[in-house]
């Protein structure tokens, strides 16, 4: 760790103090998240826990929906600084990545910064060794577009043993030889991974720091698996690993990629992207799983368990009121930004005898007025669809009106489970 010297600080075990002091500053920079001067004394704070601390500490970051875990007493604070105090990633992007690959991702701190920089793009993050990918996936856990997997990247399937720790569990070189009794890491081939993922073999976006299996990983310049991608930014470690980078650069043309050095790295842009996507709003899902909280409220929805509950993290039930009676709403509060349309999956759960439903959904101004509307009616056991679009250049404080009623003519609201999966903003 670089950053200050253990044997200098003379620092006794952890006390209330540096559990306060750290609260301190995390509350202050969460109240001015771009003073720099803040963000500064914060970083040197961790830095001071992490030299004279052991054990598992967390990072707060307003940037983030949640907090990230380190390791005190590793290089996991170093890292982390690099990514988020330094922004280690703030690339200049000429594609739109819709699918990212992140190889050696250590404790996640790249990978929740990538899933953060790119929230449309799905993320699949790879890591072979045991603690590293404890922290990952504890990290990763409050992304649903990040997912993770516990494995080597080689040229080819095998199994690798580590021959060198370089840096605690930052920097420890994997090799396929050696007898088998040490070759306890199982490898695959990135197309392999990437087909299993569901990706066609491909991915847009690739960031690597594999502390030397960089040069098997690129071994083939004709690999399907490199044919899609628009950017890669790779660590090379020629040191451990002679002839990386003349492998890793093997597979980037000059006349098709523009080269870089970025943050240590070597940053590799496609010169004309195969997907490059106009800007888009943020994806506003009304209902969520992630760590933080969403307002909402609800209007004339009975006082019972089942007449409204969230469930899958994303979906709800909202029971209507009986026949006659006025609709049962959930009200979510949102802020347009370019929005262009609402969809909400629809399911009638009710079994025989439950009659029709009609749901409804309308995005309003704060005054009341109605921007868009739409409506369904679903029978027992029917699933579908609701989905209109806004008007050009929507933009200001809103409000989301998700509705329920019994639909004309019907004697009674039993067993009328009508659910709205995933509704959200686009």
């Amino acid at each position: 760790m670089p950053e200050p010297d253990p044997a200098q600080t003379g620092r006794s075990p952890a006390t209330p103090s540096d559990a306060a002091r750290k609260a301190e500053l995390e509350a202050a920079l969460a109240a001015a998240p771009a003073d720099r001067a803040r963000r500064s004394a914060y970083y040197e704070h961790l830095f001071r826990l992490a030299a004279t601390h052991a054990g598992l500490a967390t990072v707060v970051l307003p940037e983030l929906m949640a907090p990230l875990y380190f390791r005190t007493g590793t290089p996991d604070i170093s890292m982390l600084a690099a990514v988020y105090r330094d922004e280690s990633l703030a690339i200049e992007m000429r594609a739109t990545p819709q699918r990212i690959l992140v190889i050696g991702a250590y404790a996640g701190y790249t990978t929740v910064d990538l899933a953060r920089r790119h929230p449309r793009a799905a993320l699949l993050a790879v890591e072979p060794l045991a603690d590293n990918f404890r922290l990952l996936s504890a990290n990763t856990t409050p992304y649903r577009h990040v997912r993770v997997a516990q494995t080597a990247l080689w040229h080819s399937a095998t199994r690798l043993a580590a021959n060198g720790r370089y840096q605690a569990d930052w920097a420890v070189r994997l090799t396929d030889e050696g007898p088998d009794s040490e070759r306890v890491i199982s490898a695959m081939a990135p197309g392999d991974l990437l087909m299993r993922a569901g990706w066609s073999g491909t991915a847009d976006m690739v960031v690597c720091d594999a502390a030397g299996a960089e040069r098997e990983i690129f071994a083939d310049p004709l690999a399907p698996w490199l044919r899609n991608l628009d950017v890669a930014l790779v660590r090379v470690h020629e040191q451990l690993a002679a002839g990386a980078g003349a492998a890793v650069s093997a597979c980037f043309d000059e006349a098709t990629f523009e080269r870089r050095s970025h943050a240590g790295m070597e940053l590799f842009l496609r010169r004309t992207p195969l997907t490059a996507l106009p800007p888009a709003p943020p994806e506003w899902p009304l209902l969520r799983a992630e760590p933080g909280l969403a307002p909402f409220s609800l209007r004339d929805v009975a006082p019972y368990a089942w007449a409204f509950f969230v469930f899958d993290g994303t979906n709800c039930q909202l029971h209507p009121n009986p026949p006659g009676g006025v609709p049962a709403r959930a009200i979510f509060p949102v802020l347009l930004a370019g929005h262009t349309r609402f969809a909400s999956g629809l399911h009638h759960a009710g079994a025989p005898p439950a009659a029709p439903v009609l749901f409804g959904a309308s995005v309003q101004r704060e005054d009341g007025s109605v921007l868009a509307r739409a409506e369904a009616t679903l029978t027992s056991r029917e699933t579908g669809m609701l989905a209109f679009a806004l008007p050009d250049g929507a933009s200001g404080p809103a409000r989301v009106v998700l509705q329920t009623e019994m639909a004309s003519g019907v004697p009674h609201n039993q067993l009328a489970w009508a659910r709205f999966i995933e509704p959200k903003l686009t």
